[in-house]
């Protein structure tokens, strides 16, 4: 009975080592190019999000003492998304996204569930944009 729930934690994944984030993209999904509707206060607005302007985006949030950040599902710093479990970025994880112009300090990452990341949060970047 040990040893079962002994394995049982061994294959459980606890951390990233590659720190390369690993969801199905959502350009993959989408085709060349797709929209996104998204709030930003108490406006709509459309965006168009092409595969070819997608940039290389590095979290680091250790600036504000964090080890991460959840995902947040919408441009909303209150509309992180807890419940996801391990599933978060952590500091390091390089992911694709793209600056979205309606909504100013956003990325949208291309992830199949339309996550989007602060670029800083309490003035401090936690998003970066390697060259």
């Amino acid at each position: 009975m040990a040893l079962a729930a002994r394995s049982s934690l061994s294959s459980a994944s606890f951390a990233r080592p590659s720190h390369i984030l690993r969801a199905p993209l959502l350009s993959t999904r989408m085709g060349a190019c797709f929209s996104a509707a998204a709030s930003s206060g108490s406006s709509m607005s459309t965006e168009e999000f092409k595969v070819e302007d997608r940039i290389a985006c590095r979290l680091d949030a250790s600036a504000g003492g964090c080890s991460g950040m959840y995902w947040r599902t919408k441009p909303d710093m209150n509309a992180s998304t807890p419940g996801q479990g391990g599933d978060w970025p952590r500091n390091g994880t390089v992911f694709q996204g793209w600056k979205s112009v309606a909504n100013p300090g956003w990325v949208r990452v291309d992830h199949v569930q339309g996550y989007w990341m602060p670029i800083e949060q309490h003035g401090k970047p936690v998003v970066h944009f390697d060259k």
